[in-house]
């Protein structure tokens, strides 16, 4: 009897932990978007999975390393550039999003990419430091989205160098009323879901998961609110038409 007792107690010990699934999210990116925005939307993703994830915020490389070496289970969301050093990590096929890069500035002609002011940008975003470097920019990083556009109210730089929607998800707690934003020339960069290579088995299905809230509309609804939230906090974006960006 009492082996049987300790055999129920090894199965369900064991269930328990076959059962916990753990998504790394970024630092940079819960203050982009919200916890609760990123866990609201991935919990979606997972449900008909039957999976209930726990979210840990990790700054952006030991949040890599650690789903790499198999310790998390996937990786929320990044861009395909930023992964090839991460060969354990499998992307879901269908992207969550599209997002490209952008300018903001208070003043519409410090919209302009200079070689020869400060840029800031946000620690962790790895499409910008990829960007700094080829154009030899001159970039500084702040801790998160809030600290990069109060530099911009305080004048601690002209212009902050951050993708387009993710970036404005926190404006309302910048203090600023208006901000000008200009999309750098190019196309879009995909986001995708990672998982780890031991998940292979949930690759189509949350492929089909992500389909579907893609074709419902509730992903993109998602992204949307990020820019209607400025406006509901009496806040104003200006995207300007011309472009006198550094060219790629």
């Amino acid at each position: 009897m009492k082996c049987l007792i300790a055999l129920v107690a090894i199965l369900c010990n064991t269930q328990s932990f076959a059962t916990e699934y753990n998504i790394n999210v970024s630092e940079s990116m819960s203050f982009h978007l919200g916890k609760q925005h990123v866990e609201r939307i991935f919990t979606a993703i997972y449900h008909p999975l039957n999976i209930s994830p726990q979210f840990h915020y990790l700054p952006t490389q030991r949040g890599l390393q650690w789903v790499n070496e198999g310790h998390f289970d996937a990786e929320a969301g990044r861009v395909e550039s930023a992964m090839y050093d991460f060969d354990a990590l499998i992307p879901i096929p269908t992207p969550l999003a599209t997002v490209r890069l952008a300018v903001f500035c208070l003043e519409p002609q410090f919209c302009e990419l200079n070689p020869n002011e400060d840029t800031v940008i946000i620690e962790g975003s790895l499409l910008s430091i990829q960007y700094c470097q080829r154009h030899k920019l001159d970039c500084h990083a702040v801790q998160n989205t809030i600290s990069a556009f109060q530099a911009l109210a305080k004048n601690h730089s002209q212009q902050l160098l951050a993708t387009d929607h993710f970036s404005i998800g926190s404006l309302c707690d910048s203090g600023l009323h208006r901000i000008y934003m200009q999309i750098l020339p190019g196309q879009g960069v995909k986001i995708h879901h990672y998982i780890h290579k031991k998940h292979l088995t949930l690759r189509s299905k949350l492929d089909d998961s992500i389909r579907e809230k893609l074709a419902s509309g509730e992903l993109t609804a998602f992204i949307n609110s990020l820019s209607n939230e400025f406006a509901n906090c009496h806040g104003e974006i200006v995207q300007l038409t011309t472009n006198n960006m550094l060219k790629e």
